[in-house]
């Protein structure tokens, strides 16, 4: 639980002829982190077997018809397919794509005839309260024809006015379109220009009809068909697409289990690239736990008839060993945050014990209403049931909320009351009016979470360095505390002890600090008070939530003196504000917990950097 599984470099050394074999059986064991050989001089990387290629293009078909019909996997899926030839599995995945891609087609003719039934109902929309027939829309050799839209009536008098100066040959039609007059203009082909000079100055907005040239009859009619035309066109695509889902629900599971099938085996067709190779002989090299190292032996000889060089040795000091964590169920959702941060490398301790400990210990110090907890308990089970693939991060915070209400009981609150009518709630720290006490008991707490991180410390350093180094490092660090407390103790007159006793007790931290860490151990010792003290936060957050719910208990609380619409007001004013103010306190209490973790705890024993143990095989 404290420490990763422990594990073995191997190598794994063979015949060619026999590396079809070994990769079969090492994807089957999913055992082995393979290790990427880099090429050499010695020894080149290994070539794909021969049907990657047939696979990956398979395989991309299989996903792109998965994200083409959105075919989402149920969490529980589990593939039942018999396997099948490979020749038998590309037929079925060909024959099911030139069906949607024959669907497909259909589907962007269709949408293409749209766009143009579109573009012309946009036009005739524009033409439909205009007394026009539209083959009267066209060219001339005695008029000429104008058509466009004018800001509003006073500029399509003025249009009018200043024609009639010039010429009694022409004719206006116009219709209301969209707030704006819309005009088509006929004048005698003499006063094109003149007329063309008036518009321009009365801000005339041209517009062209580029789809409609080769319609007759009026708009209105003309309108009415397209509509039709438009429905029948969406009826039709809606009638395809429904054939596409009954096809994409028809082959789910099989797609499904291609899927997984091809990218099996394109990961063991594709696992030669990640081989030393010659011309006659292929090496693996990489990481087996050693609990099952002698299972992995044994079964590789079997599939290779005994002619396989396997040698393993235990990992060295300096080696970068993938990460296998080992945690009972109860504390494995804690792994997320490792997930997020960084894996501990295999000199150290595996952290997510302590996250377990104390991340929800330090979130339900912030958040602390029995109220509060139940209800962020209730809501974290119910969203666990909906959102499966969460269900980690949400046991975290069900933990949480287990911490909620046990510091709600300690605080004695409940939605930010003390007491509830006449009863008042039993409690040992009121956080309220306690604030001094609060405070101290934060930083208290502050102290106990980093001096653990140093003991945790301390032992990484024993297995790492050995037992000097371990403690002028880490030891060194918890002596400070002690001279700093001593002085402080002595001069306040709380201990009668002399104060030269404190004053050994620095030195000789500094002392065991500088032999430790060097100059940078010395430069740092400002760093463990500003770590105390952020723990401070852990009294803000809280005092800043418990004082929002008493401003919203007696808003509300006023209105319930009042009448009915009142009451109900302040009804309101209650769920809103505890809905709003709990959000805010599951936020910060998350966040900040987070912080004094990462920050404060991991920085005291905590390096990390290594990768996660990834198996081959382990994802198919």
């Amino acid at each position: 639980m404290l420490i990763p599984d422990a594990m073995n470099r191997v190598l794994i050394a063979g015949p060619k002829k026999m590396q079809k074999s070994v990769i079969r059986e090492l994807h089957k064991l999913k055992i082995i982190h393979i290790v990427e050989h880099s090429r050499n001089e010695l020894a080149d990387i290994g070539a794909p077997l021969e049907n990657a290629g047939k696979l990956s293009e398979i395989l991309v078909k299989v996903r792109a018809l998965i994200a083409e019909m959105n075919l989402k996997k149920e969490d529980d899926f589990i593939s039942n397919r018999p396997m099948q030839e490979l020749s038998e599995v590309e037929a079925e995945v060909n024959k099911l794509n030139e069906e949607i891609r024959a669907k497909s087609e259909e589907i962007k003719k269709i949408e293409e005839l749209t766009a143009k039934e579109t573009a012309i109902r946009q036009e005739l929309e524009i033409l439909k309260d205009v007394n026009i027939n539209l083959e009267d829309i066209a060219n001339y050799k005695t008029l000429a024809y104008f058509h466009g839209h004018l800001r509003d009536e006073s500029k399509l008098l003025a249009l009018k006015n200043e024609l009639q100066k010039a010429t009694k040959k022409f004719m206006i039609l116009d219709a209301e379109a969209k707030g704006k007059r819309f005009v088509i203009l006929f004048v005698d082909v003499k006063h094109k220009d003149h007329a063309n000079l008036i518009l321009s100055k009365l801000d005339f907005a041209a517009v062209n009809f580029v789809y409609i040239s080769s319609l007759s009859g009026n708009a209105s009619a003309n309108l009415k068909e397209t509509e039709k035309r438009l429905l029948v066109y969406e009826t039709e695509k809606k009638r395809i697409a429904e054939q596409i889902n009954l096809l994409g629900q028809k082959n789910k599971s099989m797609l499904w289990s291609y899927e997984k099938f091809l990218g099996g085996e394109l990961e063991k067709a594709e696992a030669p690239l990640k081989f030393a190779a010659t011309k006659s002989t292929f090496l693996i090299k990489g990481w087996i736990p050693k609990n099952e190292l002698n299972l992995a032996a044994e079964k590789l000889k079997q599939a290779t008839n005994d002619t396989l060089f396997i040698h393993y040795e235990d990992a060295k000091k300096n080696d970068k060993v993938p990460i296998k964590l080992n945690n009972p169920r109860s504390i494995k959702p804690f792994e997320f945050f490792l997930d997020m941060y960084t894996m501990p490398t295999h000199k150290e301790f595996d952290p997510t014990f302590f996250l377990f400990l104390t991340f929800p210990l330090l979130f339900g110090f912030m958040l602390g209403d029995f109220g509060y907890g139940i209800v962020t308990l209730i809501t974290f089970i119910l969203l666990k049931g909906f959102i499966p693939k969460a269900r980690n991060f949400f046991n975290i915070l069900i933990f949480a909320s287990v911490a909620t209400i046990f510091f709600g009981l300690l605080f004695g609150e409940f939605f930010g009351y003390e007491h509830i009518g006449s009863f008042e709630l039993p409690q040992i720290l009121s956080r309220s009016h306690q604030i001094q006490q609060l405070m101290y008991l934060a930083v208290a707490v502050g102290i106990l979470h980093i001096n653990l991180g140093l003991v945790i410390g301390f032992f990484n350093e024993l297995k790492s360095h050995g037992l000097m180094h371990a403690v002028f490092a880490k030891l060194g660090w918890i002596v400070l505390q002690i001279g700093i407390a001593l002085l402080a103790l002595s001069y306040f007159n709380f201990l009668s002890i002399p104060l030269y006793v404190g004053i050994i007790f620095f030195v000789l931290s500094l002392i065991m600090l500088f032999k430790g860490e060097g100059i940078k151990g010395l430069i740092e010792l400002p760093g463990i008070f500003s770590n105390t003290l952020s723990y401070a936060r852990l009294m803000a957050i809280g005092l800043s939530s418990v004082k929002l719910a008493e401003v919203i208990n007696e808003s509300a609380g006023e209105m319930f003196h009042g009448n009915i619409f009142l009451i109900l007001t302040g009804v309101l004013l209650l769920v809103i504000g505890h809905i709003i103010n709990i959000g805010l306190g599951i936020m910060g209490s998350f966040l900040h917990s987070l912080r004094l973790h990462y920050v404060e705890f991991f920085t005291k024993f905590f390096e990390g950097g290594a990768k996660k143990y990834a198996p081959f095989g382990e994802n198919k």
